[in-house]
């Protein structure tokens, strides 16, 4: 009798506790999504951590974002994000920068003057508002929607 009950034990041990094992995998997987808080906190740290790099376009704006700014083409104008631009968990962002300026015809030696500017924006996906405005007299250069991998549509003066 005892034999049986050691062939036994010996036998079902490793069933049991496979079935265990599977059973609350099951049930983390379950709870897991059950709770949509946990998934949107991981998905939306993905968001927050997406990388930036590369072109950005719109409608008379071209971005082009690295690690420390930004290089920024717009209509008889051009600028530089100076800073990391780094999104809160909303995805909105302030970095300071330059904005130039241009006009028609040659720039004469020291002409061509940088004015200290604001750059506010919001991501939501591959989309991002942003708006420039003068530091100096809070002036809003405008405001823009660029999409990320588009070129931007840019009209330079002639």
């Amino acid at each position: 009798m005892n034999r049986i009950f050691s062939l036994n034990a010996v036998l079902c041990l490793p069933l049991l506790a496979f079935l265990w094992q599977g059973s609350s995998c099951r049930s983390a997987n379950a709870n897991m999504s059950n709770n949509p808080s946990t998934a949107n906190d991981n998905r939306s740290g993905a968001n927050q951590g997406a990388d930036l790099k590369g072109g950005w376009g719109g409608q008379h704006i071209h971005m082009e974002v690295t690690t420390t700014g930004a290089e920024i083409e717009y209509d008889c104008a051009h600028g530089r994000i100076t800073e990391k631009i780094a999104p809160d968990a909303n995805g909105k962002f302030t970095a300071k920068g330059v904005h130039v300026k241009e006009r028609p015809g040659p720039v004469r030696e020291g002409e061509e003057s940088e004015q200290a500017t604001t750059y506010r924006g919001s991501i939501n996906d591959d989309t991002m508002v942003l708006t420039v405005t003068l530091t100096q007299n809070n002036e809003t250069v405008g405001t823009f929607s660029l999409t990320h991998g588009k070129a931007g549509r840019v009209f330079k003066c002639k």
